[in-house]
């Protein structure tokens, strides 16, 4: 059922068994996964069914680092939340990312690779990528590629897969809930505080508007946070500000280790290989990608991360060194520096003057000089880099407040030289195998660091590790089965519990998760109270 919380009256109470606050691909999956069953369950949702200004300003963040985006650019606040706008790209985990690796610290989940394998299943299903699974074996021969890395030693080729159109969760989910018979979607009913039994260690309730002024209450044997990377973690540090830490932040962790992933093109790879040309698919409703990637043999002995680096063809302007070299350059005449790789830049500058000349013709006088700048030239890498769990990198409170009168969440984030230096370390890895393959040549852009890292850098928008997962409160927020710590009967749903975030976009595994919570939700028999 769907009801408008701004037609509730004052003061309203309502009762269930689960109350989900979000509706965004966890909270939407979560739901599904618990209907037609004997539980009640209250879905609440801060939007409408579509886009609106005047909701989407709150989340406007009050400061985000350089070049990071505002979440209320990256999010979106109505039923389906990001995955509104997000193309639909996934692929698993692999069994490394769950593990210990003593070389990146604070990494390990609670919980390995075949304790999620299962759901990844039904995972697919709610991202409708198909049930055929994400196997290199299987798709590679389709795609005429299983060849192209036989003699390769460090790196490989693995598959992702995009609905098409894209899945929107609450588009193409929500009509089952709404027509549930035990599923409750509470639209503009944004969560604004929660009720905690100090002596009992639950939540009791949960309080939300509707933006006009009155308040709701919904009571619940259980609660799940459903709110997305970012927000699950805002509004958690609103509720321990009340309650002195005791939901789950006795230890300091909520809003810590916040990771994304940093995307660009920081290599370029010469080829005459025509099969690069063919690295997607369409497959019926499905779109196919093959990227490379490292194995896990060599991520173990060179103690790297990973890397996920899909090709595509560029022209020859798109390639130019000198373009960049003349923006760095100019860059840091303009500060009185001296760049470093300076006489790499001079160099580009003069050899690549053709290209900075039609760079200049377009920009100043919009153009075409030289039609060699569409030829082809060779590939870009538009890779997807993992990102190390920092403890410094963190969102936080601040004391600005938006008009619900809830503190406007802070960003900071950065990407650590040790994370920059393993990225570049997994790329001479990489090159390696271009060369024994035969199938050309990499050039690292290392003269670049400074743009790729700086200007040129994109985000995968994927917001994660700020209520990690942990086997103990003194390195966590949420146990193995993502219930706080210290809180008898309240539950996170969603990439913030990711204790790292591998190099691949996290949404089939938000979904994954999403199932197995559910499946320990209708475990618990009524009336059981977990400590």
């Amino acid at each position: 059922m769907l009801i408008d919380g701004r037609t509730l009256n004052e003061g309203e109470v309502i009762k269930t068994d689960i109350c989900i606050l979000g509706g965004g691909p966890a909270g939407i999956t979560l739901a599904n996964e618990l209907n037609g069953s004997n539980l009640k369950v209250a879905l609440l949702d801060a939007g409408g069914e579509q886009y609106e200004a005047n909701i989407q300003q709150f989340y406007e963040a009050d400061s985000v680092p350089n070049f990071y985006p505002d979440p209320q650019i990256s999010r979106l606040r109505f039923l389906g939340g990001a995955s509104n706008h997000w193309a639909n790209n996934t692929s698993p985990f692999s069994p490394l990312d769950f593990e210990k690796r003593d070389w990146i610290a604070n990494s390990g989940w609670p919980i390995g690779y075949d304790d999620l394998a299962p759901y990844y299943i039904k995972a697919a299903e709610y991202c409708q990528t198909g049930g055929d699974g994400y196997s290199s074996e299987y798709w590679l021969p389709l795609m005429e590629l299983d060849d192209l890395m036989q003699d390769a030693m460090y790196s490989q080729l693995s598959i992702a897969k995009a609905s098409l159109p894209p899945t929107r969760f609450y588009v193409s989910h929500g009509k089952s809930l709404v027509e549930s018979a035990n599923v409750y979607i509470y639209k503009y009913a944004s969560v604004i505080d929660l009720e905690f039994d100090e002596s009992e260690k639950r939540v009791v309730a949960a309080t939300f508007t509707a933006y006009n002024g009155k308040q709701y209450k919904v009571l619940s044997d259980r609660f799940v946070l459903s709110m997305g990377g970012l927000e699950n973690a805002r509004m958690l540090l609103l509720f321990n500000e009340k309650y002195n830490g005791k939901l789950g932040n006795e230890s300091d962790n909520v809003g810590r280790y916040f990771m994304d992933h940093p995307t660009m093109n920081a290599a370029h790879l010469i080829s005459e290989v025509t099969r690069l040309d063919s690295m997607s698919r369409l497959e019926g409703q499905r779109f196919l990608v093959a990227f490379f990637e490292l194995t896990e043999k060599v991520l173990r002995e060179e103690k790297l991360i990973n890397l996920r680096m899909p090709v595509t063809s560029i022209t020859e302007y798109g390639m130019s060194d000198g373009i960049s070299s003349f923006h760095i350059l100019k860059n840091s005449l303009i500060k009185g520096e001296l760049p470093d790789y300076f006489f790499t830049h001079y160099g580009n500058l003069i050899l690549d003057a053709d290209m900075v000349i039609e760079a200049i013709a377009r920009k100043q006088f919009d153009t075409k000089v030289f039609d060699s700048a569409k030829n082809k030239s060779g590939y870009q890498i538009p890779m997807m880099v993992e990102q190390i769990p920092e403890r410094n990198n963190r969102i936080h409170l601040s004391a600005k407040k938006d008009q619900l009168g809830l503190n406007k969440l802070s960003i900071e984030w950065n990407v650590s030289e040790q994370n920059r230096e393993l990225m570049w370390r997994a790329l001479e890895v990489f090159a390696r195998d271009m060369g024994i393959t035969s199938i050309g040549r990499l050039r690292l852009l290392r003269e670049r660091a400074s743009r790729l890292f700086g200007d040129q850098m994109g985000f995968g928008h994927h917001h994660m590790g700020t209520t990690r997962m942990s086997d103990t409160p003194e390195n966590g927020v949420v146990d193995e089965n993502c219930k706080v710590f210290g809180v008898g009967n309240l539950y996170i749903a969603g990439s913030s519990v990711f204790p790292t975030g591998s190099h691949v976009p996290p949404t089939l595994t938000i979904t994954a998760l999403s199932v197995r919570l559910a499946d320990h939700l209708k475990g618990i028999r009524e009336g059981y109270h977990e400590q």
